[in-house]
């Protein structure tokens, strides 16, 4: 897997989440214990960026969404 970054950081609280690498990471180990259909498409979506099947933006456009359903702003 490359380590993929994003133009653009997401910012979460203190954390900074700079790629779908990141991401994963933080939907494994953060996450509210609810998880909605944005989730699922977003943690798809950042395996995907890392093999080279989606671009890393549109995870993060994904992952932003998740982030935005779960209320985490």
């Amino acid at each position: 897997m490359a380590r993929t970054h994003w133009q653009q950081p997401v910012t979460i609280g203190r954390d900074v989440i700079a790629g779908p690498h990141e991401a994963i990471r933080f939907m494994d180990r953060h996450w509210p214990p609810i998880k909605g259909m944005c989730f699922a498409r977003a943690h798809l979506s950042c395996l995907a960026a890392l093999d080279g099947r989606e671009t890393a933006e549109d995870a993060r456009l994904r992952f932003e969404a998740a982030v935005s359903e779960a209320k985490l702003h």
